[in-house]
């Protein structure tokens, strides 16, 4: 090996030396261009070139990925409100238990001393109901697409939920102790950062019980729909929120004022919160469920469910001696559907491979380890806004190429997965996938021919054409 280094490091140089040489050469040349070379390229090689289009798909399943480090009530988002069949209030506890500091001592907590109680909440910067849009020097806000007019509804938990019930999903609905004790209920609310006004009776309450309290926080009928996050007791991306003002607990917590304006406002942290998901529409999980037209193959995120399919190449009218020149997958992703649109935060979309025998066990479970190992990236896109990425082409020429070529002992089949950790090309934003919660809705097989999923193969023949991949 040392010898065969030495042979190719004089190699290498001898041809740096005559590189410049040959220019030199051929710069003083004056004579005309001679044909050396013609016939090298082939003319005729778009005409030998054919394209073939497979739209029937023979397996489907899904992928759940589920980490047990991160279960819902440990996520760093609350999910408030309802979007594609999915619902979510959000649930907090407070410990009345030990409140009372040396700065805050039992006495100052009075009718007489407390102004006003509130609870708190801070919403993520990408749910901001209003956008900011600067033209010639003026600032003004313009509606952003997310739900503007929220009516929010607090109640008094009949007792503090607990936090193993809510792991996965859905979670049961919480049982509530009766009506709204925010005196706003009725009242539309678009800020960034919601301050609910509490009665001081009940707060006054929960203080001398010395117990903890538990809150459910919903949306009243009349709020715009759709689901919206907010800081949980867990965020550590703070980069998600909007420039909040200098002290703020960004998760649920109640906001204490005093009638002696030079006292600082006492906060309540809470000790637990969670989404409660009590409402998760079911997802197509088999072939079967595709023959519906308008069923759709769900990317979802949050609540991490991934399709997984292959295509039926029985049907095939490849040639033995197809060379692949070119595979590209084409998915059409639902952005203008007036009941269950595309909807989410940019995200990242890994075209990988996948032993298709899972699928006949599907849904399947794993870690994202897990599927890390089970799977193999093909290719991907990043920077994908659910709700405007309509028509989706991913290159997966050597996927088909290696099936063609009968290169693995297990049919493949192929998953679309967002930006995991374990496809580090493609993680390239600064949360994982159980942050935001985003759907991509593609049509499927039954859905009309124009948006339909499809592989395009481009080939040529060994008997048309010599060379080529294969």
């Amino acid at each position: 090996m040392p010898a065969n280094r030495s042979v190719l490091k004089v190699a290498i140089a001898t041809m740096l030396l005559a590189v410049p040489a040959a220019l030199w050469l051929g710069g003083c040349s004056s004579d005309e261009p001679n044909r050396v070379g013609a016939g090298l390229v082939d003319p005729t090689l778009d005409q030998v070139l054919h394209t073939v289009s497979f739209t029937a798909i023979s397996n489907y399943g899904t992928a759940q990925v589920q980490d047990a480090a991160v279960p819902v009530h440990r996520q760093q988002v609350l999910y408030l409100g309802n979007q594609n069949g999915v619902r979510s209030r959000v649930l907090v506890n407070y410990d009345f238990s030990n409140i009372f500091t040396a700065q805050y001592p039992q006495s100052m907590f009075t009718a007489e001393n407390i102004k006003s109680v509130k609870l708190s909440l801070t919403k993520l910067s990408h749910y901001h109901g209003l956008r900011r849009q600067i033209a010639d020097g003026d600032t003004t806000y313009v509606p952003s697409g997310q739900p503007l007019d929220l009516y929010y509804v607090v109640q008094q938990a009949s007792a503090p939920f607990d936090s193993t019930l809510y792991a996965g999903y859905p979670g049961p609905a919480p049982a509530v102790g009766g009506p709204a004790i925010n005196s706003d209920f009725l009242e539309s609310n678009q800020t960034l950062e919601p301050l609910l006004r509490l009665y001081e009776q009940d707060f006054l309450d929960w203080l001398t019980a010395g117990q903890t309290v538990g809150l459910v926080i919903s949306l009243g009928s009349n709020s715009d729909d759709g689901l919206i996050g907010f800081a949980s007791r867990e965020l550590l991306r703070y980069s998600e929120l909007d420039n909040v003002t200098v002290g703020t607990v960004v998760a649920p917590n109640l906001v204490i004022e005093f009638q002696d304006s030079s006292t600082a406002n006492f906060l309540l942290k809470p000790v637990s919160d969670t989404s409660t998901f009590e409402e998760v529409a079911p997802l197509p999980g088999n072939r079967a469920a595709l023959e519906d037209p308008d069923a759709r193959m769900v990317l979802r995120t949050c609540l991490r469910s991934y399709p997984m399919f292959d295509f039926d190449f029985a049907t095939a009218t490849l040639p033995h001696d197809a060379l692949i020149n070119r595979a590209v997958l084409r998915l059409t992703n639902d952005v203008d559907s007036h009941t269950t649109p595309a909807f989410g935060n940019s995200e990242a979309i890994v075209v990988a491979e996948i032993d298709s025998t899972k699928l006949a066990a599907a849904p399947v479970t794993m870690t994202p380890t897990e599927l890390g190992a089970a799977s193999y990236v093909i290719t991907g896109q990043t920077s994908l806004d659910p709700a405007s990425a309509r028509h989706l082409s991913f290159d997966v020429t050597a996927l088909v190429q290696r099936l063609v070529n009968n290169v693995y002992v297990n049919p493949r089949a192929i998953v679309l997965a967002p930006g995991e950790d374990v496809f580090p090309t493609y993680d390239i934003v600064a949360v994982d996938p159980d942050f935001y919660f985003d759907e991509f809705r593609f049509f499927g097989p039954a859905a009309p021919d124009s948006v339909r999923p499809t592989l395009v193969i481009t080939y040529s023949r060994h008997e048309e054409r010599m060379g080529g991949a294969k």
